[in-house]
């Protein structure tokens, strides 16, 4: 071989391996930035959540929300009769490829928030999201009230609400998020719901304090009041007439679905929404304001 064949030759090899070196780097470029589209697709990842009340309607919408995201999940409902729903809400969020575990029971009967708590620590590790769904609604004129329709909204609207509130200051890990959904009609006034509202009221007060006594270790806590939605739990309490009345006082003539919602909670579920807290958050549709 001579100077001039054996000059080409290194030239080749060095071409050649500069062009590896090329592959080999656009190749792990590649890789991170699947890594990192994969990191962005699921920046729930590590994180574990509760959602109470979560067999149907809100509490499954926003479960499979912060699965898709990557939260593991546990999931609370509350009787033997609904468990095939809540069955299909499990299906629903280890199809997002995550942990999951439920528990049931009445989340005003102090023992079973704390299981509900337990098993989250146990199951997974800790606590990082709360989403508080559990409600309940009687539509009845305030003078055709009982004593049994104010007690049954009280453990649901109220006492429920504190155990959850009380279980989330104990147990959410720094950095951690508090949601309740509470309703819009606390900032509004119809026929009928004197009660529901009156016993969803005390959501926004202890938001408000509970966000200041806990905001040091960095946890949030906001209530979020969506309108009239259109699912089993707001068609129980209302005729097709009275629906189709308040689907008529959001601006866009319609009523609200869970996936208007759902924006908002996996947002506040975030680190980014660390700025918001202490808040109530009106997401109907213009049907009113405050």
């Amino acid at each position: 071989m001579d100077a001039s064949q054996s000059s080409i030759s290194l030239d080749r090899r060095r071409g050649l391996s500069a062009a590896g070196l090329l592959t080999l780097a656009a190749a792990g470029a590649a890789r991170a930035q699947s890594g990192a589209s994969a990191i962005a697709a699921k920046p729930l990842q590590g994180k574990v959540a509760i959602v109470t009340a979560a067999r149907n309607n809100q509490g499954r919408a926003y479960a499979v929300a912060l699965a898709r995201l990557g939260a593991d999940v546990v999931l609370h409902f509350h009787r033997v009769e609904t468990r095939e729903q809540n069955d299909e809400t499990v299906r629903l969020v280890r199809e997002q490829g995550v942990r999951v575990a439920t528990v049931i029971g009445d989340m005003a009967d102090s023992s079973v928030a704390r299981a509900v708590f337990d098993t989250a620590q146990s199951s997974f590790g800790k606590v990082d999201i709360v989403v508080n769904t559990v409600g309940y609604i009687v539509k009845k004129a305030f003078a055709q009230l009982t004593e049994a329709d104010y007690v049954r909204s009280e453990r649901a609207n109220v006492k429920a609400l504190f155990h959850v509130f009380q279980q989330s200051a104990q147990r959410l890990a720094e950095n951690g998020r508090l949601i309740h959904i509470g309703t819009s009609l606390t900032a509004g006034s119809a026929p009928g719901y004197a009660l529901y509202a009156g016993t969803k009221a005390p959501c926004e007060e202890f938001t408000r304090m509970v966000a200041r006594e806990v905001g040091k270790r960095g946890i949030t806590v906001n209530t979020i009041a969506p309108g009239p939605l259109d699912n089993t739990f707001f068609h129980a309490a209302e005729t097709p007439e009275s629906a189709r009345f308040a689907a008529n006082l959001a601006i866009v003539g319609r009523l609200g679905k869970e996936s208007d919602i759902t924006p908002l909670v996996t947002f506040l579920a975030m680190p980014e929404s660390q700025w918001v807290t202490g808040q109530t958050l009106w997401v109907n549709g213009g049907y009113l304001t405050r």
